[in-house]
């Protein structure tokens, strides 16, 4: 009945998809019960004879304290059953030791990606610097932020390497939602938010917005490309070379634009 799932190819996935499996079967059950329930009652108690009232009667102690009793007990073996998983995924001192960084901001209605440059160091950024141009604030005095990468709407990671996404918004909250990662997390404006994930398989998957951001909130949409490491190696050395030519042919340190231009088709200049 759950075929309709995304294809999970993230380690944590195993477990958020077992306990997704556990409260929809859960659910299925207590709606037929409910139901039963229901068609019972409507034909046990139903008028047999023309001129029968209904009997009246305030109270009963016993049933109301069952329905308010079994959901919290519900409620709390999910939280306590779920915990171990939330843990893995949420809590920072179970967080493994990232391969890469990526830095992600949401933008009406872009993903913008920056990694850092050949150095391996990301630039300073601040808030004041933040502009449509220049979606991360990376601060223009800054060396170590002339040579770092940025792509627009394109996401390349390498297969079986643990992911470490700092998240942000440059406008309203949007949510970064990688459904075959099973991840999904909100993107608040002025907040740097942890996430990570790690992909078992190559291929490309969506990178959707799944809170509603405005009348263009369809657009937001983005491509996960999940390299060999042979070919991310590959693909980030092309990228760094591409800048080191773009900071050579200007002469001097170059703007945000320059900076931006990538090969990719589907990459786009943000700075």
């Amino acid at each position: 009945m759950l075929d309709w799932l995304p294809e999970n190819v993230s380690t944590f996935g195993e477990g958020v998809d077992h306990l997704f499996h556990v409260i929809y079967y859960i659910s299925v059950a207590i709606f037929i019960l409910v139901n039963v329930i229901y068609v019972a009652f409507i034909i046990r108690y139903r008028r047999k004879r023309k001129g029968d009232k209904a009997y009246h009667y305030h109270g009963y102690n016993l049933l109301e304290v069952s329905w308010t009793a079994l959901p919290l007990a519900l409620f709390l073996f999910l939280a306590l059953y779920s915990d171990r998983v939330w843990q893995d995924i949420r809590y920072s001192e179970k967080t493994p030791n990232p391969d890469l960084v990526v830095e992600v901001m949401g933008q009406q209605y872009l993903w913008h990606f920056r990694y850092p440059g050949s150095d391996g160091v990301f630039g300073r950024k601040h808030i004041r610097f933040i502009s449509t141009t220049n979606p991360f604030g990376i601060d223009p005095d800054d060396p170590a932020g002339r040579d770092d990468l940025l792509t627009v709407n394109s996401m390349h990671i390498p297969v079986n390497k643990t992911v470490l996404v700092r998240l942000s918004s440059m406008d309203v909250i949007h949510s970064f939602f990688l459904p075959n990662m099973r991840v999904k997390q909100d993107a608040v404006p002025g907040q740097w938010i942890d996430v990570w994930f790690n992909s078992v398989k190559t291929g490309e998957y969506e990178i959707a917005c799944a809170e509603l951001c405005g009348s263009g909130h369809y657009l937001m949409r983005a491509v996960l490309d999940v390299h060999s490491q042979n070919e991310f190696d590959q693909w980030i050395d092309e990228q760094h070379e591409n800048v080191r030519a773009s900071i050579a042919a200007a002469g001097a340190a170059p703007d945000n634009a320059t900076l931006a231009a990538q090969p990719d088709d589907r990459q786009s200049p943000t700075e």
